[in-house]
């Protein structure tokens, strides 16, 4: 690649992420994931731009070129430890997992980028990654593969992360984001390999690039269908999904619509807060998921406290086992907390196009608050 498609390349793949950087901020709640990916953008802009200069400047001698390649090579490298180390972040939120806000296991992953760091130091003395010949050409240095493993860490443990949930039932509804976060950490494995030479194009991060379109693209998606709390579809889902299926069944397949509501919902926010409210939320959006996903069923958060479930069963007496293991493992995952945390449920069977869904709503709500009174 000669210089000119080389920079026009890199200029190009910049204007694209600052129009998804303008677009991320303008468009998408201000939540943790998304202040993660603008980080993830930016360090990737600014690796590019970097990579633009060095090739400019590359092979182009002049007083203290060797000082401002060197002061540049080591930010480019320091970036790129934190970009790699940012998006195993992103991956451990997106997929709800606990180790990115464990201090202690935080600083184990950190180690891995800090022996990366360590040897970019070294660099600038001993010339350990890189170094800078007396006509200002950039060279790898002995160690140049050890700070590649260190990065190549992060990246593959995103891969295993996200990879081996994707052919798992329960997650079949989430697949197209696992599939998209692992294409993250993989691209700019295989963007490694190929950078054979200091003067290679940087083609891990032309893949962070187009990996970082797909999952930008995936978020966007999410937004309009998923529910931002608990990343349940949200109502308009519903409503399509249960509009779709209303006539679908057969002797051994009929629609079931459930209707759940969380049990004295105000009290909990109340008392204890409406941070632990959206715990709360998020427990039962837990449970759903893990007892109704197996079996195919459509999840969804309608609003407030009040959630919707479409199952596709043979029976009442099927729906009645469904209602009993979604409030058997509802009070054992809640056992612990300070507060009862109980769901009533009601549900109704379709009787196909004979009905609107308006008409299937009110009988599952029906259902629903006879069950409430009978507690009462």
């Amino acid at each position: 690649m000669d210089l000119f498609s080389y920079i026009e390349t890199n200029v190009f793949c910049i204007v694209v992420l600052v129009v998804l950087l303008v677009a991320l901020r303008t468009s998408l709640s201000r939540l943790t994931n998304q202040t993660i990916l603008t980080h993830v953008f930016l360090m990737i802009i600014a690796m590019l731009v970097l990579d633009t200069v060095k090739a400019a400047l590359n092979g182009v001698a002049f007083p203290g070129s060797d000082v401002f390649t060197c002061i540049m090579a080591s930010i480019f490298h320091v970036i790129s430890v934190m970009l790699y180390f940012q998006w195993l972040r992103f991956v451990g939120y997106n997929m709800q997992l606990r180790f990115w806000r464990d201090r202690r296991m935080m600083s184990l992953f950190a180690l891995p980028g800090v022996v990366a760091i360590a040897l970019v130091a070294g660099s600038i003395k001993f010339g350990w990654v890189w170094s800078v010949d007396e006509n200002n050409v950039i060279s790898h240095g002995p160690y140049y593969l050890l700070f590649v493993a260190c990065c190549s860490v992060y990246m593959v443990f995103a891969c295993i992360l996200a990879g081996y949930r994707i052919p798992i039932k329960r997650y079949f509804a989430d697949r197209v984001l696992y599939i998209s976060l692992a294409l993250f950490g993989l691209l700019p494995l295989l963007g490694l390999c190929c950078e054979c030479t200091p003067s290679s194009p940087p083609y891990s991060v032309y893949a962070m690039v187009i990996a970082a379109l797909f999952v930008f693209l995936e978020m966007q998606s999410r937004m309009i269908s998923t529910d931002p709390l608990t990343k349940l579809n949200n109502r308009n889902q519903l409503n399509s999904f249960l509009d779709s299926k209303i006539g679908q069944y057969t002797e051994n397949r009929k629609v079931y619509l459930f209707v759940l509501d969380l049990d004295k919902f105000k009290g909990i926010n109340d008392n204890f807060g409406h941070s632990e409210g959206d715990s709360a939320l998020n427990m039962v959006a837990d449970v759903l998921k893990r007892v109704c996903g197996p079996l195919g069923c459509f999840i969804s958060r309608f609003g407030g406290d009040e959630f919707n479930l479409v199952a596709f069963l043979a029976n009442d007496a099927e729906a009645d086992a469904l209602r009993t293991s979604i409030k058997e493992d509802l009070a054992r995952t809640s056992a612990s907390l300070p507060y009862s945390l109980t769901v009533s449920i009601g549900y109704a069977r379709s009787l196909g196009r004979k009905e609107s869904v308006m008409d299937l709503f009110s009988r599952a709500d029906e259902a629903l608050f006879a069950e409430k009174k009978a507690r009462e």
